[in-house]
């Protein structure tokens, strides 16, 4: 699936910075295939500091949890697993 990103704001706009971009994916208001791939990896990587599973990550990103899981097995951190909700 292609996306198509304008890099400009309509008419006469400026042009929209890697970190415009980064914090706009970081928020899940853009996938995360419109960053460089090293974004991405520090998008990941930020994610799974905040505690985050590759399911949540790959939701919020809209990566695959295959591609979440390669991106954080590259960087060398360990899987985060769900927590299992208390007993009522």
């Amino acid at each position: 699936m292609a996306i198509h990103l304008h890099t400009t704001e309509p008419p006469g706009g400026r042009p929209i910075t890697a970190q415009e971009l980064y914090n706009a994916c970081w928020r899940g208001e853009l996938p995360a295939e419109v960053l460089r791939a090293a974004d991405r990896e520090r998008l990941v990587e930020d994610l799974w500091d905040q505690g985050w599973t590759d399911v949540e990550i790959a939701t919020h990103t809209r990566m695959t949890t295959y591609t979440t899981a390669r991106i954080r097995t590259r960087l060398r951190l360990a899987p985060h697993h769900a927590q299992k909700e208390a007993a009522a």
